[in-house]
């Protein structure tokens, strides 16, 4: 065989190997834009609306008159808006409860704690 024949040969190996590798680079790269295209549109979805249960649900409970959002939505929220949004929660619950003691109280006659009243 000819020397030129050897030269033909793996130019060509080289050439099929070279559009072989070309076509799954493209394939690869389009499917990694679809799945950037598809996360992009799920985590806007999860950002643009959060599930905030009805005031008046059985999932709501909300303490005065804001909605309570529904478990699971704050996994993306930041760390110290979740944690003033509990503090806030945690004020208001106690608050109420304050309210509901102190009432309670009155309607049966019985003495007032002063930490109850606010005078310590």
């Amino acid at each position: 065989m000819p020397w030129w024949f050897w030269f033909l040969l793996w130019a060509a190996l080289l050439l099929g190997s070279a559009a072989g590798a070309a076509c799954a680079g493209v394939w690869l790269v389009r499917k990694a834009l679809r799945f950037l295209r598809d996360a992009g549109s799920s985590f806007s979805e999860l950002f643009a609306a959060r599930p905030v249960a009805e005031a008046g649900s059985d999932e709501a409970e909300s303490v005065g008159d804001l909605a309570r959002p529904l478990p699971g939505s704050a996994v993306f929220d930041r760390p110290d808006e979740v944690r003033r949004a509990y503090d806030q929660g945690k004020a208001a619950r106690r608050a109420a409860r304050r309210e509901r003691r102190i009432s309670r109280r009155a309607q049966r006659g019985q003495a007032q704690s002063p930490r109850d009243l606010g005078l310590i």
